[in-house]
C-alpha cells in the first residue's frame, strides 16, 4: 500500500458534491481486528490475517489454517487484479525491524482465494497482468523491473531503468499486451518519463517525457483505458495533470487526452475503478505558508472528466484497492467508498426454505 486558492489552468473538468449534507462513509467492519487483516474477498468468504507468530492465515467457512508460515516479525502485502484468477504475496521479513527501503523480499504466487503459494522471484511491489498470466516486480539493489510469464518459468525479462541516487522511486508498471510494457523511471536531473520496452525487440521507446522536474508519475489500467497521472513533489509545487487513453478494440499505444489540470498540488494514489472510474486523493485547499492541505477522496468519470467528491475527512492520504473494494484508511478508522462494508457478525443465515415441487 503511500498528503490559495483553486486556480484552473485549464478548465476540463467539473467539481461536484452535495453540500447540503455531511458524506457519511460506512466504517469496513470484519469479525477480527483490521489490524491483522491483509486481504478479504469481496463476498467476504475468505480472509487472510497477520498473526503474531509470524504466518499468513487464511480464514474461511469458520475454519482457520496457515499458508505460509515464517519468523515472528513478518509482514504480508496481498494483492490480487480484476481478473480474480491468482493472488501474488510479498514476505517482507523483520518488518520493524529492518527499515531498508532498497531491501528485497520473497514474492510469492497462488491461486486466488488459495492456500497454496510458490516463490516466483525477489523484489518488491509484484503486479499482476492480463488476465493474472504475467507477473512484474522491481528489485531496488539491481533497479531492474523483473517480466514473467507465469505458465512458462523460461519466459522471463529484465528491463534496466537509468542510473539515478534516489532509494524513493519504484516505479510504476502495466502491461499493455503479451509484447508490450509500460512503466516510469526517472533521470538523475529530476525528470520524469514514460517509457515502452518491447518484449519480442528488447528494445525501449520514450513515449513522454515531464515538462518539469520534481514530478512523479502514477500509471493504473482498467478494461478500455489507461489512466497516467503526473503530481507534484510537495516543495515544488508544479500542479497536477491526468492523461488517459481509451481504445474500442485491442489496446495499443497510442496518444493521451488531458482530462484534468489543476495548479493544486494533489496527493494522487490513483486507482482505476470499475465502468470508466477513476479514484484518486485531491487536495480541495492548501496554504502553502503554512504547509496545510485539505485532502479528500474523488472519483472522475472517464473520459468526462467529471469529479465527485466522495469523502468529507479533510486530511485523506490514501485510497487501498481490495478486490474491488475501494478503502479510505484514516487513523484508527477503515472507510468504505465502494463495495462492500464487510461484517462484524458471526451468525449464519437461515436457510431458504425449501420450495415443494408442483
Amino acid at each position: 500500500m503511500r498528503f490559495t486558492k483553486i486556480v484552473w489552468a485549464l478548465i476540463l473538468c467539473s467539481v461536484s458534491g452535495p453540500t447540503w449534507s455531511r458524506i457519511e462513509l460506512p466504517r469496513f467492519a470484519a469479525k477480527q481486528s483490521l489490524d491483522n487483516i491483509r486481504f478479504m474477498t469481496q463476498d467476504g468468504r475468505y480472509t487472510y490475517s497477520q498473526k503474531r507468530s509470524g504466518a499468513l492465515s487464511m480464514s474461511t467457512s469458520f475454519r482457520t489454517s496457515d499458508v505460509l508460515t515464517n519468523p515472528p516479525g513478518t509482514n504480508y502485502a496481498i494483492t490480487s487484479s480484476e481478473a480474480r484468477k491468482k493472488m501474488v504475496v510479498e514476505v517482507e521479513a523483520n518488518w520493524h525491524q529492518d527499515m531498508d527501503l532498497n531491501k528485497i523480499n520473497d514474492i510469492m504466487v497462488g491461486s486466488f482465494a488459495g492456500a497454496q503459494f510458490a516463490k516466483i522471484g525477489r523484489g518488491r511491489y509484484p503486479r499482476l497482468h492480463l488476465d493474472d498470466e504475467w507477473l512484474t516486480w522491481f528489485d531496488p539493489k539491481e533497479k531492474a523491473i523483473h517480466v514473467q510469464f507465469l505458465r512458462t518459468p523460461e519466459r522471463h525479462q529484465i528491463i534496466k531503468l537509468g542510473k539515478k541516487n534516489n532509494a524513493f522511486f519504484f516505479p510504476e508498471v502495466i502491461m499493455l499486451n503479451p509484447e508490450t510494457v509500460l512503466y516510469t523511471d526517472v533521470n538523475d536531473k529530476g525528470f520524469s518519463a514514460l517509457l515502452s520496452w518491447s518484449l519480442v525487440d528488447k528494445k525501449m521507446t520514450v513515449v513522454r517525457k515531464s515538462e518539469v522536474s520534481a514530478t512523479r508519475l502514477e500509471l493504473c489500467r482498467r478494461d478500455n483505458i489507461i489512466a497516467m497521472g503526473e503530481f507534484s513533489y510537495d516543495d515544488a509545487n508544479r500542479g497536477t495533470t491526468i492523461m488517459v487513453q481509451a481504445w474500442k478494440d485491442a489496446p495499443t499505444l497510442g496518444g493521451f487526452t488531458t482530462v484534468y489540470r489543476a495548479s493544486d498540488n494533489d496527493l494522487g494514489q490513483m486507482i482505476c475503478g470499475s465502468n470508466n472510474r477513476l479514484w484518486f486523493v485531491k487536495t480541495m485547499s492548501e496554504d502553502r505558508k503554512l504547509n496545510i492541505r485539505q485532502t479528500e477522496a474523488v472519483v472522475m468519470e472517464l473520459p468526462s472528466g467529471r469529479i465527485t467528491v466522495k469523502s468529507e475527512l479533510e486530511r485523506v492520504t490514501n485510497l487501498i484497492d481490495m478486490d474491488g473494494r475501494i478503502l479510505l484508511p484514516l487513523r484508527e478508522d477503515v472507510f468504505v467508498l465502494e463495495g462492500s462494508a464487510g461484517s462484524a457478525n458471526d451468525t449464519l443465515r437461515n436457510p431458504a426454505p425449501v420450495r415443494s415441487s408442483p
